[in-house]
């Protein structure tokens, strides 16, 4: 039997890693309690919920204080915002509005920072194009004084 590259190099791996081969397997995180968990679910749920059926590059929604609370700075929501209302019009939403925003998965890389899959859809901008449309994005939550806040990528 003849193995290309990428195969022996599987089988080397494996093999390593069943006779003691391979490294260390790193300790766990510390996971987080229940109450915690709850806790950053129903934030990310509010937050998540309120960019739904919204103008996402409308001055009513860059004004929302309750979005804001998820950010340390105005200037982290402001490029937050920015990011967002740039990918809805990239990819032509209609009302550069996001009709479902679903969370898709969040875990945490521990006790103080998580990830958050999300998914944005929408009907695209010309009405003869009826299919959905959409884009997925990751985001970094960090627990800032006990608070989860949202740190956005950088521009």
């Amino acid at each position: 039997m003849r193995f290309g590259a990428r195969r022996a190099l599987l089988a080397v791996t494996l093999c390593a890693s069943c006779f003691g081969g391979g490294a260390p397997v790193p300790p766990a995180a510390p996971q987080p309690s229940i109450e915690e968990l709850q806790e950053f679910s129903a934030r990310i749920e509010a937050f998540y919920g309120g960019l739904q059926d919204v103008p996402l590059d409308a001055l009513v929604t860059y004004q929302n204080k309750q979005l804001s609370e998820c950010f340390a700075t105005q200037a982290a929501f402001s490029d937050y915002f920015s990011a967002l209302a740039t990918k809805a019009r990239e990819m032509h939403f209609r009302d550069s509005t996001a009709r479902k925003v679903r969370i898709l998965e969040f875990d945490f890389d521990g006790p103080e920072q998580a990830g958050v899959d999300i998914s944005f859809t929408s009907v695209h901008q010309r009405e003869i194009r009826f299919w959905s449309i959409g884009f997925y994005q990751h985001d970094t939550w960090k627990r800032n004084d006990g608070v989860w806040q949202i740190v956005p990528e950088k521009l």
